[in-house]
């Protein structure tokens, strides 16, 4: 049995991240574990203290408000509105336990640091579900949510990417280079292919021929393993364009892949491949790390 681990927030795409590992959890037989994390960094922000002293200063606040007690308040709102999102969940016909097919799921609000507390945590599930960004990320620079980057870059197990709106998975794109990321990716996608009855296509890429043919009979020897129908790609072409072109034909694919190469820096380096088809994909997006 499987653990799915989905951080929520009411962003649209966490809402897609849970009705994936809904999707998961009826085909891989799991437990979803939804966590909303009340961000307690704003209660440690400095910014907070002159924001009070502000309100104080011009009446607003009333009497002078001890800065603890507005702390302790703005987290109980925090915790509420967590609470609240959580209770909505309980409508989702996907979640009904009069579905076609029920998931066990388990909901609870935490407070922490998001980014640390969730990269703690996916140390004890085996997938964890987000969205690529949040509720926060126009105000974000960068390329994507700050959460989901640190998971990406610190969390321990593979990470399954919402980066539009949710669609039901119907095959599976793997980027293969025989490295051991993209063996781990193709060992899962053959495991998801056969529970899910998906259909993989496996890209080898690189202007070498004898190598690509190599990287295909290693990925053959992979895939023996599994029940699922296989389908081997060989280009030369750039490995993120290849894959980005495949996920275009077929926007309802899952994309597997490494998220390092074999740097040792992997918090510091996101592989320029995973980065440039996670800023690019509308297709969700599992790493491996």
């Amino acid at each position: 049995m499987k653990r799915y681990l989905v951080p929520y927030e009411g962003s649209a795409l966490s809402k897609a991240a849970l009705l994936y590992a809904v999707e998961f959890a009826r085909g891989v037989p799991g437990t979803i574990d939804v966590v909303y994390v009340a961000d307690e960094r704003a209660l440690a922000d400095p910014v907070f203290d002159l924001m009070i002293l502000a309100l104080q200063g011009i009446g607003t606040l009333g009497d002078f408000m001890p800065r603890e007690k507005a702390r302790l308040e703005l987290k109980a709102k925090l915790i509420a509105r967590g609470e609240d999102l959580l209770k909505e969940l309980a409508g989702w016909p996907e979640l009904s336990t009069d579905a076609a097919k029920p998931v066990e799921y388990s909901t609870r609000v935490e407070s922490g640091n998001p980014p640390k507390y969730l990269s703690d945590l996916s140390e004890n599930c085996d997938v964890i579900f987000m969205g690529l960004w949040g509720e926060m990320h126009k105000f974000k620079a960068g390329l994507w949510g700050g959460t989901s980057e640190a998971v990406i870059r610190k969390g321990m197990s593979p990470a399954f990417l919402a980066t539009s709106d949710y669609r039901p998975i119907d095959a599976i794109i793997v980027g293969f280079d025989n490295r051991p990321r993209a063996r781990q990716a193709l060992a899962w996608a053959g495991m998801i292919g056969e529970n899910m009855s998906l259909p993989i296509t496996v890209i080898a890429c690189g202007g070498d021929e004898k190598w690509r043919e190599k990287v295909i009979a290693e990925a053959r020897e992979i895939a023996s393993s599994y029940d699922t129908g296989f389908e081997y790609l060989e280009t030369g072409d750039r490995p993120a364009r290849a894959i980005l072109d495949r996920s275009v034909e077929n926007p309802s694919a899952l994309i597997c892949m490494g998220a390092f190469g074999d740097q040792p820096l992997r918090e510091l380096f996101l592989g320029s491949v995973a980065e440039e088809v996670l800023r690019h994909s509308k297709a969700p997006v599992m790493l491996f790390k």
